[in-house]
């Protein structure tokens, strides 16, 4: 995510969905069936981010009930290499005058090289983990269903996803 402010750091962990875990995502959809796990970087460089403000005269630092917050983040493998983007909107569900104590309930989508995977948490930017669901997909994930724990870091988000068989 673009770290051109707290608020925005946060929101990028919050649903660049999480950690470190055990596989990698080249190698993730040629293991066996059952439960899988994808551990992806949520890059910095390259992303996106837009805080739209449907009330008008509310002060920067305030994130107000009905305001929508939009990110894209380039997502990296274990070894550095792009595998993909996620592309996630907020709407902010509990306002508040300062950004880090309002709730946000945001949706995504990761589009990776073998298919795609949609994303859904609560959140609030004051903490640095969200944790959501793995609520379908497409491609080698179609069906998908699981968990995803998205920690912020220094340059990005880790994400670990954890599929169920």
């Amino acid at each position: 995510m673009l770290r051109t402010s707290r608020p925005a750091a946060v929101l990028i962990a919050v649903l660049v969905l999480p950690a470190v875990a055990a596989g990698v995502l080249s190698s993730a959809s040629a293991q066996e069936p059952g439960a899988r796990t994808l551990t992806l970087k949520e890059l910095e460089r390259g992303s996106t981010f837009t805080h739209i403000r449907n009330t008008k005269g509310t002060p920067q630092r305030s994130n107000v009930q009905g305001d929508l917050l939009a990110f894209t983040n380039p997502l990296a493998d274990a070894s550095g290499q792009r595998v993909g983007k996620i592309s996630v909107s907020c709407t902010t569900t509990t306002g508040s005058r300062n950004f880090l104590k309002s709730t946000l309930t945001c949706v995504g989508v990761l589009a990776l090289r073998d298919g795609t995977l949609t994303v859904q948490a609560n959140t609030s930017p004051s903490s640095p983990t969200t944790t959501g669901a793995v609520t379908g997909g497409t491609g080698v994930y179609a069906n998908a269903r699981g968990v995803f724990v998205s920690n912020e870091g220094r340059g990005g988000s880790d994400d670990t996803i954890t599929l169920a068989d």
